[in-house]
């Protein structure tokens, strides 16, 4: 059995973090560096991700929260996900 990833991003794709489609390069890169979100159950690879409503932050977003950890990125941009993936997927 495959062991699943220990490390857990969680995207918020709610109406204020995504508020004029800015979260959306975020969910791209996401998908294009670890595929599609899935149960921890189904992930394989570094890391799994998935993808909230709301995390209850909105004025700060686009928001990612990185588990085990539950170190919160706000207003997050490409280069600081991009910074992110390096790190997770050097590991």
């Amino acid at each position: 059995m495959t062991k699943p990833p220990t490390i857990r991003l969680v995207l918020c794709m709610g109406q204020h973090c995504n508020r004029g489609d800015q979260a959306e390069p975020l969910y791209e890169r996401l998908q294009k560096a670890l595929g599609d979100p899935r149960p921890g159950f189904m992930a394989s690879g570094p890391a799994r991700w998935e993808i909230a409503t709301c995390l209850d932050m909105c004025d700060d977003g686009p928001n990612l929260i990185i588990y085990p950890q539950h170190e919160i990125l706000n207003g997050l941009d490409l280069d600081t996900l991009d910074r992110l993936l390096k790190t997770v997927l050097d590991d």
